[in-house]
């Protein structure tokens, strides 16, 4: 048994879901292979495979755009098995038009729909997340990947069903995937901070980062996965038009994952505001895992 896991990461949340998924499906005899995306990635051979997982990061209700570049090149057999796990910062109704494209194209291929899934993970930008917020994260996170593999091996395909003003909400805001070509006009390095570690050019997924003279260099090829910014030791790069949402912050996602849950619920029925749309998300989690608790028992 084979699957392929193909993925696009930013700040490396996807990265880390796809190795926790890879796990799950070697712990069950599978052969893994993985297909990491970035401006060198060769176009993967998708025949062979029981299951495909796409994976990526929600950016601005829509599918990154290089993940949807090299998506377009794959071809697919009839009657391949597939299945999405995305991740975002929020769980906002518009998300859910997200995959719209990638479900569009494998219906036309005559490919077989496995389920979606999104998970909840802390953002590379807007502000930094509490703690004891990711933590009670994770934990959702991890009986949704529960959730998945019982799924999966029952075979059963749960939809994340979008609306037309979704899409068409979607659509606009996708205009975004120039955005980041435009804003890095704006991009600047803080010379008194930066120590030309090289860390951002050796990291940029699209080598769009140089380090040249002893100076850092932008081009006009970014994807504002933010992974310049948010990982740089300095705090020394400015991210243009969106410096006021910048975060800089390495979260140890590993140890955060492996940790107890808070003694308190970060998220309760009475949060309020940007916080409000995780009661839903967190209690439709909670309920199908307690019924496939009870299911297995």
């Amino acid at each position: 048994m084979k699957v392929l896991l193909i993925y696009y990461t930013g700040t490396y949340n996807t990265r880390f879901l796809t190795d926790r998924l890879a796990e799950r499906f070697e712990n069950m005899n599978y052969s893994v292979d993985k297909a990491e995306i970035n401006s060198e990635a060769p176009t993967v051979q998708t025949d062979g495979y029981d299951y495909i997982g796409f994976g990526y990061p929600i950016y601005g209700f829509n599918t990154p755009h290089p993940f949807m570049e090299y998506f377009k090149k794959l071809r697919f057999a009839r009657g391949q098995k597939y299945f999405i796990y995305k991740n975002s910062g929020e769980t906002f109704a518009m998300n859910n038009a997200s995959s719209r494209k990638i479900l569009r194209k494998m219906d036309r291929a005559g490919a077989r729909f496995c389920g979606e899934y999104h998970f909840v993970m802390p953002y590379n930008i807007h502000f930094e997340f509490d703690e004891n917020f990711i933590k009670q994260i994770m934990c959702e996170d991890k009986k949704l990947l529960d959730i998945m593999f019982y799924n999966l091996s029952g075979k059963i395909a749960p939809e994340i069903k979008s609306k037309l003003i979704y899409n068409v909400g979607a659509f606009f805001v996708g205009i975004q995937s120039i955005g980041g070509n435009v804003n890095s006009f704006f991009y600047r390095v803080d010379k008194d901070k930066c120590n030309r570690c090289g860390l951002c050019a050796k990291n940029c997924p699209r080598k769009n980062v140089s380090l040249k003279d002893g100076k850092v260099r932008f081009g006009h090829s970014c994807d504002m996965c933010m992974r310049c910014s948010f990982y740089c030791p300095q705090k020394a790069i400015k991210i243009g038009f969106l410096q006021g949402w910048q975060v800089n912050k390495y979260y140890d996602l590993e140890k955060l994952w492996n940790s107890a849950a808070p003694a308190e619920p970060y998220i309760t029925e009475n949060s309020s505001g940007f916080y409000k749309c995780f009661i839903k998300t967190f209690n439709d989690i909670d309920m199908r895992y307690s019924q496939i608790s009870a299911e297995t028992k």
